[in-house]
């Protein structure tokens, strides 16, 4: 692979460009068939593929009452429910005698198509040629599935993968079992979001001097894993002058870019302490097309000129995580790589998931009419809208649990900081030891600390948890991850914030 690209970026060109950076298990990828998947001529007895007729499926029907917005608790048959029947032959275009088949490994073409459409309209990627034929999006088992396979695709032993300092560890682990090397990167733990996320600095000072620095034993990273946007632990995001600037090292020094974005589309206006409870999204003036441009983060797909950004998705925190329904977004080589290994693990995603995620948009959208636009673009805006409406309900929790730990004691005592997330699930809380000073044995005392919180009632992840190298992180490692999705309501969050001012308060009365 070289740096930088000669537009446009064929299936030839992308083969030259990409061949190199595979591990080297891919050519041993090979799915040996025993049937020829041709369409075949009218009125020919299908008589070879082992699927059983769908009269064999103990399934008929499926009735899916759809709730128009989050926690909905109105009446059983209120205008804020729609429905959606599946059934052997219905909806036409993925019916159960379909979407409970064997299928195409890449995923069932009615969803295929509107994740499609929906990462063209959003984030569609720089170096796509006008009809978009030389990217791509597959659907995946849930974003670990997504990474398992973009890892074993791409490493082996002699990979070196740079990950953000703290993250989420199964993105570790992945790297690892192929044999690769991981190697931590610096972030800033900031609350100003113009200087939060990976220091760039550090970075380029990393890459500028490999040769002599201390991982100068191994190769060159082919790979930077990144959860830049309501980044897992931290809650925080790259701003955009810095994706500028990590895309452009990316040229320089070659490496891929693998985005995984689970949060991206719960995005945090900035809390009003002034007026805690404000919440933006509940302004008519957010639209869908104002939300699009001014609120969310765009993905490094946007500035990737050269086809070297992987991008995955998942409806697991806009849907329902046990649909274990993902997708991912990639040059059309590298996805063909990626293909290749599901044909031989898992083949195609759960057919009955994508027939409920690809139901329940389409009814979101019917329920909408009679309108002018045609079903394709009510489905991606009624998608929008859910999504936007899921966005409102995190922002909420987000400043509910912010006023709620700002008004405890032991902020209020400097105990602790509270590092304001920019998008997503978490909230991270930052130890003061004021005038005692860090402790040398950071690890001991958040396991400590993490005591006295469960007999205070609450249950936090200790941030050292989530280090890529506990070494390297040591001395910044003390902090609390909460997350504000679980809780049954405000209340549960405004209680679980006392309890975590209360157990910090304890926990420094009698630190020695």
């Amino acid at each position: 692979m070289t740096a930088g690209s000669t537009a446009p970026l064929d299936y030839v060109s992308l083969k030259k460009k990409f061949q190199p950076v595979l591990s080297k298990r891919v050519e041993n990828r090979h799915l040996k068939s025993f049937w020829n998947p041709s369409k075949l001529p009218d009125g020919v007895i299908e008589l070879a593929g082992g699927m059983p007729h769908e009269k064999f499926f103990p399934i008929e029907a499926i009735d899916l009452k759809i709730s128009k917005t989050p926690f909905n608790e109105n009446p059983k048959w209120h205008d804020s429910f729609t429905t959606a029947h599946l059934d052997l032959e219905s909806p036409g275009e993925l019916p159960i005698a379909r979407s409970f088949q064997y299928a195409e490994t890449r995923g069932l073409p009615p969803l295929l198509h509107f994740t499609k459409d929906m990462v063209a309209r959003i984030n569609r990627p720089a170096f796509s040629d006008k009809t978009d034929s030389n990217w791509d999006v597959i659907l995946s088992g849930g974003s670990n599935d997504s990474m398992y396979k973009v890892f074993e695709t791409l490493c082996d032993e002699t990979t070196t993968v740079m990950i953000e300092e703290f993250t989420f560890t199964p993105a570790i682990s992945n790297v690892e079992a192929t044999g690769a090397t991981v190697v931590p990167i610096k972030i800033n733990l900031s609350v100003d979001r113009q200087s939060q996320g990976v220091d760039v600095d550090c970075l380029s000072e990393l890459l500028e001097n490999w040769s002599t620095g201390p991982y100068s034993h191994l190769n060159k990273p082919r790979v930077l894993y990144t959860i830049a946007t309501g980044q897992n632990p931290t809650g925080m995001s790259v701003p955009q002058w810095k994706r500028e600037k990590i895309y452009e090292l990316a040229q320089r020094h070659d490496f891929l870019i693998v985005e995984d974005d689970p949060y991206g589309y719960l995005y945090f206006p900035p809390f009003d302490p002034e007026n805690p409870l404000d919440n933006p999204y509940q302004s008519s003036s957010v639209t869908t097309e104002r939300y699009l441009n001014e609120f969310l983060m765009k993905s490094f797909l946007t500035l990737d000129t050269d086809a070297r950004v992987i991008r995955l998705e998942t409806f697991s925190k806009i849907f329902a995580p046990g649909l274990r329904l993902s997708f991912i977004v990639a040059n059309r080589f590298i996805l063909e790589k990626v293909l290749e290994l599901a044909d031989i693990t898992t083949r195609a995603p759960s057919g009955a998931s994508q027939a409920i995620v690809y139901s329940t948009i389409r009814a979101m959208a019917e329920s909408n009419m009679p309108s002018s636009l045609p079903l394709k673009e009510l489905m991606f805006e009624s998608w929008m809208q859910w999504i936007m409406q899921i966005a409102s309900k995190y922002n909420h929790r987000k400043n509910v649990t912010l006023k709620a730990l700002y008004e405890t004691e032991s902020y209020q005592a400097g105990q602790f900081s509270v590092m304001e997330p920019s998008a997503g699930m978490f909230i991270i809380i930052k130890i003061n030891w004021a005038n005692l000073g860090n402790p040398e044995d950071i690890p001991q005392q958040m396991d400590k600390l993490d005591e006295v919180l469960v007999k205070n009632g609450v249950k936090l992840v200790l941030g050292y948890k989530m280090a890529v190298s506990l070494e390297y992180s040591m001395q910044h490692s003390d902090f609390l991850r909460l997350t504000i999705a679980y809780a049954k309501d405000d209340n549960q969050l405004i209680e679980a914030s006392k309890r975590i001012g209360n157990g910090i308060k304890d926990f420094f009365e009698n630190y020695r």
